[in-house]
């Protein structure tokens, strides 16, 4: 009787175990090259930019005297 619970419930578990090492394969693939990304953007030196180093174009001007903000 074992063995053919075996027979009967493998297929169904062997193949949900080849779908989750599937699946693992692909997140840890997009990960890489995710990753790969992000170095190249680093690299290149398009990557993260600090606050201080972004220049302000944005003029600030003074609000009237009713206004409720004093600048904008």
């Amino acid at each position: 009787m074992a063995p053919m619970l075996q027979t009967f419930g493998g297929g169904l578990l062997e193949s949900v175990a080849q779908l989750a090492g599937i699946l693992g394969a692909l997140v840890l693939g997009l990960f890489i090259v995710a990753m790969a990304a992000y170095a190249y953007k680093q690299l290149r030196g398009d990557g993260v930019r600090w606050p201080d180093e972004e220049t302000d174009d944005d003029e600030v001007v003074r609000g009237d005297s009713d206004d409720e903000w004093d600048y904008y």
